[in-house]
């Protein structure tokens, strides 16, 4: 053996090649190039463009009187009969203009109703289960259900139930 050859150990480890700048930028340039083509094809065959779509304005007449009602507190059960306590806020209002001239007594007229409304509200909140409470679903059905409920005990003019607040725990 020649003093320039050295001989190879086996535990010597292999040299690692590292990739070459071309494996580096190669990615790069084919992402640009496909980001290229898909804004210089895509927009040339585009469709033409939708047509204005005018936004619909509903318009609603202005609230007429209202009732606030004191927060309930009602305890729900769920599924597995665990109890989850619900407070909850209503307002109802009733037909007619709130800028009349009669309103301070439409007012005292509609604070006769509050302790059947309660009684309605406490007696259907009461059998509502825990899902459906917290169930965003279901406060449409909430709404219509206690509207009826208010009619059905004498508030016959109350034209909408506002949930002003509902917290379930």
């Amino acid at each position: 053996m020649s003093q320039k050859e050295e001989p190879k150990s086996p535990d010597a480890p292999a040299k690692k090649s590292s990739p070459g700048m071309l494996m580096l930028i190669l990615p790069a340039v084919l992402a640009g190039a496909a980001a290229f083509g898909a804004v210089k094809f895509g927009t040339s065959h585009a469709a033409a463009p939708a047509p204005q779509v005018e936004p619909r304005v509903h318009s609603l007449p202005p609230p007429g009187p209202t009732l606030a009602l004191e927060p309930f507190v009602v305890v729900t059960l769920d599924a597995s009969k665990r109890t989850h306590p619900m407070k909850v806020t209503l307002a109802v209002e009733f037909e007619g203009n709130p800028k009349e001239s009669k309103e301070e007594s439409k007012d005292d007229s509609l604070k006769g109703y509050t302790p059947r409304i309660r009684d309605a509200a406490l007696s259907y909140l009461r059998l509502m289960s825990y899902e459906d409470a917290i169930d965003s679903n279901h406060s449409e059905k909430l709404r219509s259900d206690l509207l009826e409920k208010f009619r059905a005990a004498g508030a016959v003019t109350a034209e909408r139930v506002l949930v002003t607040d509902l917290v379930v725990q």
